[in-house]
């Protein structure tokens, strides 16, 4: 089974450092991870990124990390 988990990050000069230390403790099981930038002209507080992972325990405890961080929300795909 794959699950792409979509991850909306707000406030990102507040969260970001954080956010990477999360995904740094769980790179063994994050197979892609895609950032996605708005096109605006101007930067943009918030974020999206995409991270894909197999069904294990240890996406759920990423995606229980990931919701204690203030202004992130947690979509899924499972595949």
């Amino acid at each position: 089974m794959t699950i792409i988990i979509g991850v909306k990050l707000a406030d990102k000069e507040c969260n970001a450092i954080e956010f990477q230390r999360i995904l740094t403790k769980y790179n063994c099981i994050i197979k892609l991870r895609l950032g996605i930038n708005n096109t605006s002209l101007f930067c943009q507080t918030s974020g999206i990124i995409l991270l894909q992972t197999d069904n294990t325990v240890q996406t759920q405890q990423l995606e229980k990390e990931l919701l204690n961080i203030s202004g992130i929300e947690i979509q899924r795909m499972i595949f």
